[in-house]
């Protein structure tokens, strides 16, 4: 019962946000919180009607305004093909008695959807517009009204036109309104004097007031702990508009859904009608708001306050981003900026981060109650939720600070669009976090790594992030290996690879094996795998160096690279090929008369190896740091050496 529970008391703690439109983290327009007995539909027409029920006019209306919020049953808020009416607004095949008339070929559902409305109109809840709307269709001439009103259009024959067959230049409004369906498919609603009926609380509330009185299935609600009616049907539409996938589904009577352990589906579980229509309408109010959506696959997290959390699916610079004010509140003078390239990257970017997080913990504390949902749906029709999780708010913090904290690394992969003299140019953005799943997918699998596959990985890794879970050993292993084998790639995924591979070995040497590594060079580390790829940075370094002294513009991959793969499996026997092979550009630097640091400190390293590990025992993943921090130490050095000669001149 955890999620429908929680849906529940997010709805009930979020009433005032019923009805109100909704946004969500892009600024779109995102799902409301609905009404009970209550679902949203695109509608194409707008009919505007006298207190009386008289024909006033009709409008086509724009694509901003269709999505409405419409009574139903719980039987047409299921219905696919089954003809089930609405009780207000619907199709020309419910609402128009002229329906037949004018061409129409679907069973005439009128009769139907009268009775339905007269119930409504003569109960204790009915309002005035409401008996209006009925009083006007039951004369049964909607379709000649908006013909004659010029909204919808028919042949020389009197029939409705299937599709405009005029020129493209004068096509009605209808026929763009509803697209590929022809007008037969037009769904109606109404306006009575100046009251809009789909969008006025009054009549929200005259709806599920009825709708509740007329339930007669009544039975303990499993969520609510009390007797009330109950439903069967569980709504849908849960992801987006178009998701016909349920939550919850008992229609199987005949194969083992509930059979052999309950005699009926009341048995196996029974819940109150208004409760699963809250439940259902806050969670695809909060999934329009803040879910993460990939494919099938749906990440959601929220409070039960609605308070901000982080993005969990997001890399380390998404969280400074999203953060709750934080640094950005404070004094801009007290925050460095950050751009590539800049010196103090690293120190601007963690001071941000720090007053992120700060930003953060004061809106999630201890008492904050914080929900982990993943859904996923292996068919069209059914609906699973293949992760669940709740958590205090201060433990979820907890685990996300320590995610960004400790699996980290130098980044690269970020673009933004921005702007100068007028052209937008892509820039790229360099922080030290931690990467992206969905990038930790990429780096793990290939650039071009399946959808499916690359859903599954973000599953896997979402309680490490979330609940600080142990790392699974493979992914590591797997990216270090396309790291290792960066030749087969193109630079950009290369960089990328190698980035994110790194974050996940020092990530993985915290949390499984509680072993510290920092992104810069550690000098005392003894470890053989370090010193290796320490040793395969220097061989590296030594032969880009070359090449660049010779000014002859080479841009080729190094032996080093080139052996990379080579060198983790056989270390000892490919160090002896390497420095056979950079003899000669150690030759040619010596002869230009300049700095041959890279061959020095290769040396003193094979040096540190004692004899009985220098041999052909494949090397682990911190081989990987080595390489990368080696490689950054250089490249410190060249731009303080640089830095020096400006300085001189």
């Amino acid at each position: 019962m955890g999620w429908i529970e929680r849906c529940y008391e997010t709805y009930e703690r979020n009433r005032s946000e019923v009805g109100v439109p909704s946004t969500n983290r892009f600024g779109r327009e995102a799902p409301m919180l609905l009404p009970v007995a209550h679902t949203t539909q695109k509608v194409q027409v707008e009919v505007g009607l006298t207190g009386e029920g008289q024909f006033l006019s009709a409008r086509v209306l724009r694509p901003d305004e269709m999505t409405t919020v419409i009574p139903c049953t719980e039987e047409s808020a299921a219905r696919t093909s089954g003809p089930v009416p609405h009780p207000l607004v619907d199709k020309l095949q419910y609402l128009a008695g002229d329906y037949a008339a004018f061409g129409g070929t679907k069973k005439l559902m009128w009769e139907e959807y009268l009775a339905q409305l007269k119930a409504w109109c003569s109960s204790p809840y009915a309002l005035a517009p409401v008996q209006a709307v009925l009083a006007y269709l039951q004369r049964g001439c909607l379709i000649a009204d908006l013909v004659g009103d010029g909204v919808l259009w028919a042949g020389p024959d009197g029939k409705l036109l299937q599709q405009w067959t005029g020129p493209k230049e004068e096509l009605p409004p209808i026929f763009q309104a509803v697209t590929g369906a022809g007008q037969w498919e037009t769904f109606v609603r109404f306006r009575v004097g100046d009251v809009p009926l789909s969008s006025t609380p009054a009549v929200w509330d005259s709806y599920t007031q009825y709708y509740l009185s007329t339930l007669e299935t009544v039975g303990v609600c499993y969520v609510q702990g009390k007797e009330m009616p109950t439903s069967l049907l569980s709504p849908y539409k849960v992801r987006n508009p178009g998701d016909r996938a349920k939550l919850i589904s008992s229609n199987d009577s005949i194969n083992f859904t509930y059979r052999g352990r309950f005699s009926s589906v009341e048995e196996a579980l029974s819940i109150g009608y208004e409760t699963t229509q809250k439940a259902h309408s806050a969670l695809r109010w909060l999934i329009g708001r803040q879910g993460v959506n990939s494919g099938d696959q749906t990440i959601l997290v929220w409070g039960m306050a609605d308070e901000l959390v982080p993005p969990v699916t997001g890399d380390s610079y998404d969280l400074v981003e999203g953060s709750p004010g934080g640094w950005a509140a404070d004094d801009p003078d007290d925050v460095p900026e950050f751009s590539q390239p800049a010196a103090d990257t690293r120190a601007a970017f963690a001071l941000r981060f720090a007053k992120a997080v700060q930003g953060y913990r004061q809106v999630l504390t201890d008492a904050s109650r914080i929900t982990v949902m993943v859904l996923d749906s292996a068919t069209p029709g059914r609906l699973s939720i293949r992760y669940y999780q709740e958590l205090s708010g201060s433990r979820l913090m907890d685990a996300v600070e320590d995610w960004h904290k400790y699996f980290a690394w130098e980044q690269r992969y970020r673009k933004i669009q921005t702007e100068q003299k007028g052209k937008k140019t892509a820039q790229t953005i360099v922080f030290f976090g931690a990467p992206a799943p969905k990038d930790i997918a990429e780096a793990v699998y290939g650039a071009k790594v399946s959808a499916k596959l690359k859903e599954q990985t973000v599953e896997r890794l979402l309680p490490c992030i979330t609940e600080g879970r142990h790392i699974p050993r493979t992914m590591v292993r797997m990216a270090v290996a396309r790291a290792a084998n960066s030749i087969a790639l193109e630079p950009w995924e290369a960089a990328k690879t190698r980035s994110i591979a790194c974050a996940l070995v020092r990530g993985y040497y915290h949390r499984n094996k509680e072993e510290e590594f920092t992104m810069a060079l550690d000098e005392t580390c003894n470890d053989r795998s370090y010193l290796f790829g320490r040793i395969l940075a220097c061989a590296d370094q030594l032969e880009q160096y070359a090449a660049y002294a010779a000014s002859d513009g080479a841009r080729r991959p190094t032996n080093a690279l080139r052996m990379e793969v080579a060198f983790t499996q056989h270390p000892a026997r490919t160090t002896d090929l390497l420095r056979k092979q950079l003899q000669p550009y150690l030759e040619r630097l010596i002869k230009a008369n300049k700095s041959t640091y890279a061959n020095d400190l290769m040396l003193q390293l094979l040096d540190r190896i004692p004899i009985e590990e220098f041999n052909n025992v494949p090397l682990n993943e911190l081989y990987l740091l080595g390489y990368a921090s080696q490689r950054a130490a250089f490249f410190k050095k060249q731009d303080a050496a640089q830095a020096s000669n400006v300085d001189e001149e």
